[in-house]
């Protein structure tokens, strides 16, 4: 034997597809005289490739397409439904999200403008202001509010601001409302 049943299964798919040189070939032709275990795998190789170019082999049953179709559509259907489900949901619940943003606004009062420090200027509250040092609220009122517990501490409201004290809601929205007056 010229060449092995290893080459013969490396290039079968090449001499069946007839995409192999003379002499190749020649040598595939010798080998297959000799090897009827190549021979064989040659004659199955081509049986297969029979049935597949066969239309009738795999023809889909009768009726299948038409049911084929109708499930298409079917599922088509069911989608688009989806779809429009989806986007009507989502167009309604725009108007609600801003008649809900709009009422928000209405609702709750404006805030005066702050500084970035985080609360009111410190120059239109007042220059001191009292912390409490037995109370840990961290919240800076105006001298003699009476949300103030424990022991007072005058110091100015910047210092007030820089040690992470914000504004009594209390005694500083009376303040500002007197000096708005």
């Amino acid at each position: 034997m010229g060449i092995s049943c290893q080459d013969v299964w490396r290039d079968i798919s090449d001499y069946i597809d007839e995409d192999i040189g003379p002499i190749q070939r020649e040598a595939l032709d010798q080998h297959f005289l000799e090897c009827r275990h190549c021979t064989a795998l040659l004659d199955s190789m081509r049986n297969v490739i029979a049935l597949y170019r066969d239309e009738r082999v795999l023809a889909p049953p009768d009726g299948f397409h038409e049911r084929l179709y109708q499930r298409l559509r079917e599922e088509t259907k069911s989608s688009r439904r989806s779809f429009l489900i989806w986007t009507l949901t989502a167009a309604a619940a725009l108007p609600l999200g801003f008649a809900l943003f709009s009422a928000r606004k209405l609702m709750l009062p404006a805030h005066d403008h702050q500084n970035p420090a985080g609360g009111p200027d410190p120059l239109q509250v007042a220059a001191t202001v009292a912390v409490s040092l037995d109370h840990d609220d961290k919240l800076y009122h105006i001298a003699g509010c009476p949300r103030l517990q424990g022991k007072p501490k005058l110091i100015t409201a910047e210092e007030a601001i820089r040690s992470g004290y914000t504004p009594c809601p209390y005694c500083i929205g009376k303040a500002r409302s007197k000096k708005n007056s």
